[in-house]
């Protein structure tokens, strides 16, 4: 009986050991080693990135053009891609309107 938890023992270890060890991979490329004037022309393309990136934000950003984006977002809401006005949509904001108003005025008759 001891005879099989020594012969479990040493594969346990040797399991770890080789975990523990670090892995080499051979045939794994190298880094390239890149001239300066590589480095330059990468910096170069990504500033012209990042300046386009920020003149699309800066457009995206202009008060109309906010404006614009959510009145679409209104018209999306209460039209379909057809044209038509979605009842729906109308009858449950009436709904809530009225709910609001009626609310409203039962409050100041039950606070006053």
């Amino acid at each position: 009986m001891s005879d099989a938890s020594d012969a479990v023992v040493p594969s346990v270890a040797a399991e770890v050991e080789k975990k523990q060890s670090p892995e080499v991979v051979k045939g794994e490329p190298q880094p390239v080693q890149r001239s300066v004037a590589e480095i330059e022309s990468d910096m170069d393309a990504t500033r012209a990135r990042l300046a386009d990136t920020l003149n699309e934000l800066k457009v995206a950003t202009q008060p109309k053009n906010i404006l614009h984006r959510q009145t679409q977002k209104v018209k999306d809401f209460y039209v379909d891609e057809y044209g038509a006005v979605r009842i729906d949509h109308v009858a449950i904001t009436v709904g809530v309107v009225v709910g609001v108003i009626v609310l409203r005025k039962t409050w100041r008759r039950i606070t006053d």
